[in-house]
């Protein structure tokens, strides 16, 4: 069971260091009391906090409450970006300490599944709508989080596609049930195709975390006319 809390999680251990493969390495502690209202790191400009809140596991073992995770969700703009969004996730071990962060896009509240995988969803700018999204994996006592490459399918997924047609924006992540798999939905583009407008029918990816890394397993093509039989 997974909830979000605003207490501050007590600790039962001595908590041992997130190790991340490519995340912001540990920093100084610092202070979540604002979380809701000032934004952390002063990455972005003009900024303002959109949603914050802590999300811990209620296990009923001796890791109860682990990963002892908080999230700030923020909005402003770069000098690089303009207009832009970002995140800063943080774990509690002897204070809170950044793990990761990232203001290449805009986010949403991140999503812990019941197989210790955690998921922000998230997208860039223009009219692509190409995927910020981040996914970490969590270990079994809730203490390491390990960062997932979540490009490794798009440089197969070629591939597998009939000739012709290609994923040429974001695509829709579903992690949320370990148990009946992950997956990826897009619409296909015709090679002739006008960006805004595919017709090339949709496909729905069947994908797995090896090695930290997203891998494409299976691959649904649903072409238009079955689709136009389905509305």
């Amino acid at each position: 069971m997974f909830y979000v809390s605003t207490a501050r999680p007590a600790l039962s251990a001595l908590v041992t260091c997130l190790l991340l493969t490519t995340t912001v390495q540990a920093e100084d502690p610092i202070s979540v009391k604002e979380i809701g209202s000032t934004c952390l790191l002063a990455s972005l400009d003009d900024c303002k906090v959109l949603s914050a809140g802590f999300l811990n596991v209620n296990n009923y073992g001796d890791s109860d409450g682990a990963p002892w995770l908080a999230w700030q969700i923020q909005t402003g703009s770069s000098q690089d970006f303009g207009a832009i969004g970002g995140f800063v996730l943080l774990q509690y071990a002897d204070g809170w300490t950044v793990r990761d962060s990232g203001f290449d896009g805009y986010f949403q509240l991140p999503r812990l599944n019941n197989d210790g995988v955690l998921h922000i969803p998230g997208y860039g700018q223009g009219t692509a709508v190409m995927n910020a999204d981040r996914l970490y994996q969590i270990d079994q006592d809730g203490l390491a989080l390990t960062a997932v490459d979540m490009d490794h399918w798009r440089d197969t997924i070629a591939d597998r596609l009939p000739a012709g047609l290609g994923i040429w924006k974001g695509v829709n992540y579903d992690f949320s049930d370990p148990w009946s798999g992950y997956v990826a939905r897009t619409a296909l583009w015709n090679d002739d195709d006008a960006n805004c407008c595919p017709s090339g029918g949709s496909a729905v990816i069947s994908l797995a975390i090896e090695d930290h890394a997203l891998v494409a397993t299976d691959l649904v093509v649903s072409p238009p006319e079955a689709e136009a039989a389905t509305q």
